[in-house]
């Protein structure tokens, strides 16, 4: 009897900690994001974000807003011979609403070419993830070198 009184406790207590929110939801689709930079899918990765984002790459000159932007914008980004290695750094999330959540971080992107590792980054990112239907897809996105560290103030 005590046993059963145990598991039906446990049974009413798990369903709140099971439960993800709109955030936690959020976060894990992003997550997915790196590793299909990684694999090189640019397919894959243009498919994370919804048809009317909108988009600054590392190098984008302009605001890209066309799903084929963002496909070419990703195709050259990753035909480089070189492997790559996305890692993400940090990750805040910020839920707004059921269905838009805000996510800023950083990550640095290492590629190895004829046996040389150069690292780029740390980037900093900012991801307005919005729920579209039952799936997360990127609504805005923004990425860019993290600026040095000021100079030490001269001594007086």
């Amino acid at each position: 009897m005590l046993r059963l009184v145990f598991v039906l406790l446990a049974a009413l207590a798990w369903p709140p900690l099971l439960h993800a929110g709109p955030k936690e939801d959020a976060q894990a689709a992003y997550d997915k994001f790196f590793p299909a930079f990684v694999a090189g899918n640019y397919d894959q990765v243009a498919g994370f974000f919804a048809p009317d984002a909108l988009f600054y790459g590392t190098l984008s000159p302009v605001l890209v807003t066309t799903p084929e932007g963002v496909r070419q914008y990703f195709t050259a980004a990753l035909s480089s011979p070189a492997a790559v290695k996305a890692t993400p750094l940090s990750s805040s999330a910020l839920a707004l609403s059921d269905s838009v959540v805000l996510i800023s971080g950083s990550w640095q992107v290492e590629r190895v070419l004829d046996g040389k590792t150069t690292v780029g980054g740390p980037f900093r990112i900012s991801v307005v993830m919005s729920k579209r239907g039952d799936r997360w897809m990127i609504a805005q996105f923004h990425n860019s070198p993290r600026p040095a560290p000021p100079a030490p103030a001269p001594a007086r």
